[in-house]
């Protein structure tokens, strides 16, 4: 087994080079943030003219359509696959493909087209680029040469600030602002010359290896930075992984667990994703939860955002909690695809 405060064995196997790109991930947010600012503001997408957001996209970049629904104000829908719900001319479908090649995104953009409806899209190039071109769509460039999994920044962060200038944002020019230094902060926590004994992704990845992991959120707030982490897992560590949402898991999925043979003998461990943003009544649920799980024998896990500390969580907003979980996330599920080889 390699040992994760070997870096020397860490680079070796580190062929793709995720390491440096978690580590210039709050760059990357800088970077990303000044693309949505640099974007002259389309006449046609002005407040008065959209009453409905639909984003469209798939795996890595489909996730920023799902972070992006947790901030706007407008009434949103969040579409994976090659069809659109209802549009119409008012409103606004964004297109999110980091290669600018996929099929299911492309053939929703051209549903767009079809339907009269307004389209903004990003990407790093390829066909949606030509289209947005060719079409006169609005369209945001970012950098390529990175994996869509490891390029977060660049797919949600323009298209939020440029959401924000127009008006259709909840979030608070500050919290934009000092995103990238408290992701920064957050970076020295969980980089790679931090030793495992100091460094809670380190810890994270050695605990779940071998196991089956189950990531639980809570609707409203972490639920989608639970699919996150579980595609991250999946992707990264090459390792299967599920994920659920409180108070949804409550009224099915908990209920599974009764007896619990079967998840005691996949070694299945829970972790919950905690947000001082979570509703009362769902912290409560919560705590009944990991009782119920240390009856059954399922060992469970907190993670708090942001900082780690319970008692202040309360601290950062909605942007800067979800982005420091997902983050976390990100570096444990590469320091377990350095354990499972």
């Amino acid at each position: 087994m390699i040992d994760l405060d070997d870096l020397g064995a860490l680079t070796r196997l580190d062929r793709g080079g995720m390491l440096a790109a978690l580590d210039g991930f709050p760059e990357q947010c800088e970077r990303a943030l000044a693309l949505g600012e640099e974007l002259p503001l389309p006449q046609d997408l002005s407040r008065s003219r959209i009453t409905g957001l639909v984003t469209v996209g798939m795996g890595g970049s489909g996730i920023a359509g799902d972070l992006l629904a947790h901030f706007v104000t407008l009434p949103t829908l969040v579409s994976h696959g090659y069809g659109l719900p209802p549009v119409d001319e008012q409103t606004l479908i964004i297109a999110v493909s980091y290669s600018g090649e996929t099929e299911e995104t492309l053939s929703a953009l051209e549903l767009v087209l079809e339907r009269g409806a307004k389209a903004l899209c990003l990407s790093s190039g390829g066909e949606m680029e030509r289209l947005a071109r060719e079409q006169g769509l609005p369209f945001i460039k970012v950098p390529g040469g990175l994996q869509p999994r490891a390029a977060l920044g660049y797919l949600l962060l323009p298209l939020l600030k440029l959401l924000h200038r127009l008006g259709f944002c909840r979030l608070d020019e500050g919290e934009l602002e000092t995103l990238p230094q408290a992701l920064a902060t957050l970076r020295e926590l969980w980089t790679a010359r931090v030793p495992l004994g100091e460094n809670r992704a380190k810890q994270l990845a050695r605990d779940l290896q071998g196991r089956l992991p189950l990531i639980y959120g809570v609707e409203g707030t972490t639920d989608v930075v639970a699919l996150r982490w579980k595609t991250q897992i999946n992707e990264n560590s090459k390792q299967p992984a599920f994920w659920n949402a409180v108070p949804e898991l409550c009224h099915n999925e908990l209920v599974g667990f009764e007896g619990a043979g079967l998840a005691v003998k996949m070694k299945a461990e829970a972790i919950f994703l905690r947000s001082g943003l979570d509703h009362p009544r769902n912290q409560k649920r919560i705590e009944i939860l990991k009782e119920l799980l240390e009856g059954w024998g399922i060992p469970h896990q907190e993670v708090f955002a942001p900082p780690e500390g319970r008692g202040q969580n309360e601290q950062g907003g909605g942007l800067i909690q979800l982005l420091s979980l997902i983050y976390l996330g990100d570096f444990v599920s590469f320091y377990l695809a350095l354990l499972n080889g």
